[in-house]
């Protein structure tokens, strides 16, 4: 089985002390693929700061040299993998950030381009904005060459003329249907291929993990623990639950002690489908 850790949101706002507090060790037993965002607008996400939010200013990854840094270390040592998660991250409209527009292959085109300058590294990977995506975000990756971190489905994107989309949504069907838990394989439609993140938030279900690592295990599949490393620090809104960074700790351990498990970027499963 394969694993891997996708973490979003690394901006200008973030700091190598924050990374460095989660990951520090565990980008030590495998590679952490981190979604970064290239020209960060200040609007409502969670992840910006308080005095920051609404001001709908733009601010560049470059301008945080610290983190820059940082970042060029850590892929020059395989300890962490860049992927694009958007281009601004915030829209001040109604509809997030890649689900519709015009310039939506450019902004993929810029901001691949900027980061892979900017950070000495290769960037094969598109996360999107709070994991929202439609025909035309999906349209502008694939024309990039590029795989995306998450599934788009039926409703929000895929082609409903291509035979892989209903083969695809029918083999997800079935497994949903016999009890599955999580979506343990790589989707391939065609144009582009899709990995499905196993949430590891503060709402999050470690019990319900458990389960998917678990058949992604017996499936001789694939894991991706989906999180955000300003939640670490969070604790469960579950009774008895462990807290965020507990959780994925937990799930780090399983995949560095168990024999059958491979640790890998979350570019390196995509890419070999």
């Amino acid at each position: 089985m394969n694993f891997c850790i996708r973490d979003d949101d690394t901006s200008f706002f973030t700091s190598p002390e924050e990374l460095e507090s989660v990951y520090g060790e565990l980008s030590r037993w495998g590679p952490v693929s981190l979604a970064i965002i290239p020209f960060c607008r200040a609007g409502r996400s969670k992840g910006i700061p308080e005095r920051y939010k609404e001001h709908w200013s733009v601010h560049p990854l470059h301008e945080n040299p610290a983190i820059v840094s940082y970042l060029r270390e850590g892929l020059a040592q395989g300890r962490y993998e860049a992927m694009l998660h958007g281009y601004y991250h915030d829209e001040p409209n109604t509809h997030e950030e890649f689900e519709k527009g015009n310039d939506l292959e450019r902004r993929v085109i810029e901001g691949r381009s900027y980061l892979e300058d900017l950070l000495g590294t290769k960037v094969r990977v598109f996360v999107p904005p709070r994991n929202r995506i439609g025909k035309d975000g999906l349209r502008a990756i694939a024309r990039a060459g590029l795989q995306l971190g998450g599934i788009a489905g039926v409703r929000l994107g895929w082609p409903i003329r291509s035979w892989k989309t209903w083969k695809t949504w029918s083999k997800i069907s079935h497994w949903k249907r016999h009890g599955g838990v999580g979506v343990p394989w790589v989707l391939d439609l065609g144009d582009h291929r899709e990995i499905s993140g196993n949430a590891v938030t503060p709402s999050a279900s470690i019990q319900r993990n458990r389960r998917a690592f678990d058949a992604a295990l017996a499936a001789d599949g694939v894991f991706c623990a989906a999180t955000h490393y300003w939640e670490m620090r969070m604790p469960s809104l579950r009774q008895d639950e462990p807290s965020v960074i507990e959780h994925l700790r937990w799930l780090a351990e399983q995949a560095r002690d168990h024999p059958r498990v491979v640790w890998r970027s979350v570019g390196d499963i995509l890419s070999d489908g």
